[in-house]
């Protein structure tokens, strides 16, 4: 999974107070917008491009497959947020515009590690830009 920015939507009326995830986020430097369902996602999605969406999936006013068509073609990662007994698996639904249902879901612990690799490489991939832009 890669990331090219910091923008992340989270979507649906559970994850705006999850306050675990959207501290953990901060602290990977990462910006969190919100949406309460698929509406206000495509309305953010058509004036604020972000790069990681992360969403419930149970939306009131849809299904998650309605979030999929309107995340369908646009530079996205997406992980859908599949709730448990105790806590959440998370489903790698897009990796960068291309489906990927089917892959296993993660486990928060799982997911944590991901976050945290991808973050890293989104800096790795900064440093690089930032080193051949100085050296034209």
């Amino acid at each position: 999974m890669t990331m090219s920015g910091r923008d992340v939507l989270l979507i649906g009326p559970y994850l705006r107070s999850a306050q675990a995830l959207t501290g953990r986020l901060h602290q990977l430097g990462l910006r969190c917008h919100f949406a309460a369902n698929i509406r206000e996602a495509s309305d953010l999605l058509s004036s604020q491009p972000v790069n990681l969406v992360l969403s419930n999936t149970n939306l009131p006013d849809g299904t998650v497959f309605g979030l999929l068509m309107a995340l369908a073609g646009l530079p996205v990662t997406a992980f859908l947020c599949l709730p448990v007994e105790n806590g959440c698996f998370w489903l790698p639904a897009i990796d960068h515009g291309k489906e990927c249902l089917g892959v296993p879901a993660l486990r928060p612990s799982e997911f944590a590690r991901t976050l945290e690799a991808m973050t890293r490489s989104l800096a790795a991939e900064r440093q690089f830009n930032k080193s051949m832009i100085g050296m034209a």
